[in-house]
């Protein structure tokens, strides 16, 4: 099936087809953007974040939705047999979801590998400063280099409002 106005084909026609599908993918990157590489540990790590972000939505909206008494709606009375409300059923989903991609996560070493890639990132960081200090002359294992060193490790952590590279220093 195309897309089109075509009052005889419908956009059932070749060029039709084609525009159709154009449209499918054009849509698709402006709602859900370009693919891009990602390793499968950090897929994991975004896919839990985002469903526990969703599901953080979720339980603000089902809280926000309530009867004239001020109670949260989690039941629709709408129809002729009253089922869950759209936003529980979402929400409980989610919940599944969110369970699914922690244990996939857990299976797969996702804890481990980011606390491996905190400690790279904390030898690395140590090792920058170490190699500064020798260049400005000074010895890395003076008490007072030391005191310095950790002082303005300490301002950097107090003042750290801002995420930093594997979620803590």
């Amino acid at each position: 099936m195309g897309d089109g106005n075509c009052r005889l084909h419908g956009g059932n026609t070749p060029a039709g087809q084609l525009a159709g599908v154009r449209e499918r993918v054009v849509d698709g990157y402006r709602r859900f953007g370009a693919p891009r590489p990602i390793a499968p540990l950090a897929a994991l790590q975004e896919e839990i974040s985002r469903t526990a972000g969703m599901i953080s939505m979720l339980e603000g909206e089902v809280n926000r939705t309530v009867d004239p008494d001020g109670r949260p709606i989690l039941v629709d009375t709408g129809g002729l047999h009253p089922t869950p409300s759209p936003l529980v059923i979402l929400h409980r989903e989610e919940r599944k979801h969110f369970i699914a991609a922690a244990r996939a996560a857990a299976d797969a070493g996702v804890e481990a590998e980011r606390q491996n890639l905190i400690k790279a990132y904390r030898d690395h960081v140590l090792d920058i400063v170490d190699l500064v200090v020798r260049a400005l002359g000074h010895d890395p294992d003076d008490p007072r280099v030391a005191a310095v060193v950790g002082g303005c490790f300490q301002q950097v952590a107090a003042a750290a409002e801002r995420p930093m590279v594997g979620g803590e220093l």
